[in-house]
């Protein structure tokens, strides 16, 4: 088998082996703090690796809210997910895919890392109201609803929404991330999309794969040099 035979075999079976990648990741869903269907949600995970950031407080789980206002999940079920900067489908008012915007991202991330102004963390009954207001503008900045009249100055959605404006980085996600939530293992029958913030980058699969083809072919080129 010649050199770049060989090489064409590799990269089928790296490629082969990236979509298992993705399915060995698994959520458990639960109910979080919140009055309506929306967030919180607590998502107990496996096989994510760098570990999702959570508030701190659940042991291997992490606070999520979905972004897609007519796509549905069942409590205390498992999800195979794969992560994603995009909804996997476009919910009630978006594309398909429907990519995150960077005011959700900077909204999650400044929630999930205890720093959004304005969201009560500690005391019961008003973290539920924090919840449904960060959840009503997170389904308003993705085009699942619209803005509601009651959203007035003084409001925490107001507040929310005007704090995203302010002070995000337009088309900037940092390493806010979506997990697009399946049934099944082989990623078939979808079911939700929640978000997931984590403390580093991470790659997409198909981004190690490239990579480690890069580093194959690289390998190559130097053999036939010396």
């Amino acid at each position: 088998m010649t050199q770049g035979k060989k090489l064409a075999v590799a990269i089928c079976i790296l490629l082969m082996g990236a979509a298992p990648v993705l399915a060995d990741m698994t959520v458990t869903m639960s109910r979080g703090p919140g009055n309506g269907p929306g967030g919180e949600f607590y998502a107990t995970y496996s096989g994510f690796s760098p570990a999702p950031i959570s508030l701190g407080g659940l042991i291997g789980a992490f606070e999520t809210f979905c972004i897609e206002k007519n796509e549905y999940i069942n409590f205390h079920s498992t999800y195979y997910i794969a992560i994603n900067d995009e909804a996997d489908a476009g919910g009630k008012g978006g594309g398909t895919p429907d990519p995150l915007d960077s005011r959700t991202a900077y909204l999650y991330e400044q929630f999930i890392t205890g720093q959004l102004t304005g969201y009560n963390y500690t005391n019961t009954t008003l973290r539920k109201g924090s919840a449904d207001a960060l959840q009503d503008i997170f389904w308003y900045l993705e085009n699942e609803q619209d803005w509601n009249a009651t959203w007035t100055s003084g409001t925490l959605q107001y507040a929310f929404y005007q704090d995203a404006v302010a002070n995000h980085t337009p088309g900037d996600i940092g390493n806010v991330h979506v997990m697009n939530m399946y049934k099944n293992s082989d990623l078939t029958g979808r079911a939700q999309d929640q978000l997931v913030y984590f403390g580093e980058p991470v790659p997409a699969p198909g981004a190690a794969v490239l990579a480690m083809v890069g580093m194959a072919f690289v390998g190559r080129i130097r053999r036939r040099t010396v």
